[in-house]
């Protein structure tokens, strides 16, 4: 009888040993497709989180941007508005103030680079000499720089020209050391020729620079 047994119970053993391994296989297969739907999962919350984190720094760097350009904006028209009140001060001042010297460089004595601003040496040496007198006086003077040309070409141009040459020769009474706020420029362009006509000589004496000094 027990002879009768063993094959068979040998045999549901190896049933039961085979059906264990299958049930682990399945489970093993089971718990790794969780675990891989798992780490998908993460990966694309991750992804979703990476995206967002990056659209925040970028949100966040465009509003610095934004706030450096409004506070440039808000430096540059305090500048300004200083700048505006220095001048309209120094136009008051000018216009209440007395004529006490006046220096007019002509074009006869006195030269610019050609179509340009820049003053020559003769120029500076005629500059030079007033910031010397105005400092051994020793007076709080406003001086109004005006710069004048000939009638050749357009009005526009011209006008600039004479500006271009007055801020020249106010930049460089500033660098020997006359305040800014102390003076002012204006371009009379060709409107206001020294003398009649349009031969070399004429237009040679209208184009000038003309220093108004007061106090």
């Amino acid at each position: 009888m027990l002879k009768k047994l063993l094959p068979g119970l040998g045999l549901a053993v190896l049933l039961t040993g085979c059906a264990t391994k299958d049930y682990v296989n399945e489970q093993t297969a089971e718990l790794s497709t969780r675990t891989q739907g798992e780490f998908l999962r993460m990966d694309t919350r991750l992804t979703s989180l990476d995206k967002r984190t990056t659209s925040l720094e970028a949100k966040t760097a465009s509003q610095d941007s934004r706030l450096g350009k409004a506070e440039e904006s808000l430096g540059a028209t305090h500048r300004l508005a200083q700048e505006a009140l220095d001048r309209a001060n120094a136009a008051h001042r000018l216009a209440e103030g007395k004529l006490i010297h006046q220096v007019t460089m002509t074009d006869e004595q006195i030269h610019f680079t050609p179509g340009g601003a820049k003053p020559d040496k003769a120029a500076e040496q005629v500059l030079s000499g007033l910031v010397q007198k105005l400092k051994a006086d020793n007076r709080n003077v406003y001086i109004e720089i005006q710069g004048h040309t000939d009638s050749t070409g357009s009005t526009a141009a011209n006008k600039q020209l004479g500006l271009q040459r007055a801020e020249s020769v106010r930049d460089y009474l500033h660098t020997a050391g006359i305040p800014l706020h102390r003076m002012n420029v204006i371009s009379y362009g060709s409107s206001q020729p020294a003398v009649p006509g349009k031969d070399s000589k004429a237009r040679a004496k209208n184009r000038r620079v003309v220093l108004m000094v007061l106090i």
